[in-house]
């Protein structure tokens, strides 16, 4: 990987690929060049067979993303097609981290404001340290929101608890982010690495096949009908029934034993 902005990091521990957002003087702010970055990694780990979850977090515990860097606002934002540039890497990742055929999590600690909190929207799940708060302070900003980053918030809380984020741009506790399905869990800072990473890793000893097809169904569910890919659907069907994974589960089901999986 050629990552030039100092500000991201990347690390493999056993089956998991970490995507970390390392900006910790700015409470890991995205800032030119961050998005760049991240695209290259998650590029990367979706191409290492190896891998089988990736998780995304800050890097120390007082910030998962604090929001945009707005001291770069100045170059990024001082024209329309200036705006329109910055806007290609962010838009292309989002993409990417949607489309990973991988489960994603992102691990929050502290701060998920913002650009923050759209980030994490990307993530399949979100687990989270008691003491995070989330918030997106477009309403204090006078920032139109993009959309595509409502329609996940929309998705994810529904409409009225979304109004309630976007119009009041207060901060939201774990309690009440957890209540309104912001995000799946809550956990004690000193024990969420450690809780992520078993889940993680039972992740990674189930069916790749089974888990990508099921990421996929859902996210196509969540469209109209008429822009389904059901030809795709079927045929990922159609590849895990034939797949020697399958026929690995129910060996290892009457031998009594746990599968072995190797995705194929």
């Amino acid at each position: 990987m050629n990552l030039t902005s100092g500000l991201v990091g990347a690390e493999v521990t056993g089956a998991i690929g970490w995507l970390i957002w390392d900006n910790q003087s700015k409470l890991n702010a995205l800032s030119p060049g961050m998005y760049e970055d991240a695209l290259e990694v998650v590029k990367t780990f979706e191409e290492t067979d190896s891998i089988k979850v990736v998780v995304m977090r800050g890097a120390g515990r007082r910030a998962f993303i604090s929001g945009a860097d707005i001291s770069s606002f100045g170059k990024t934002r001082n024209s329309p097609e200036a705006l329109a540039a910055a806007q290609v890497a962010p838009t292309l990742l989002r993409q990417k981290l949607i489309d990973l055929e991988k489960p994603l999590i992102a691990m929050i600690y502290g701060y998920c404001l913002g650009g923050g909190m759209g980030m994490a929207l990307n993530a399949d799940m979100r687990f989270a340290s008691t003491d995070s708060q989330f918030g997106v302070p477009a309403a204090h900003r006078g920032v139109a929101y993009a959309p595509d980053g409502l329609k996940q918030l929309v998705d994810v809380v529904g409409p009225s608890s979304a109004k309630d984020i976007m119009f009041s741009a207060r901060r939201l506790k774990s309690d009440e982010a957890l209540r309104i399905g912001l995000i799946n869990r809550v956990v004690d800072a000193e024990d969420l690495e450690k809780d992520t990473i078993a889940y993680a890793e039972v992740l990674a000893g189930n069916a790749p096949l089974s888990m990508k097809a099921s990421k996929y169904f859902i996210n196509q569910l969540g469209l109209e009908r008429a822009q389904r890919n059901e030809a795709r659907m079927e045929a990922m069907q159609k590849e895990a029934a034939a797949s020697e994974d399958f026929k690995e589960a129910t060996r290892s089901f009457m031998e009594k034993r746990r599968p072995v999986f190797t995705g194929r």
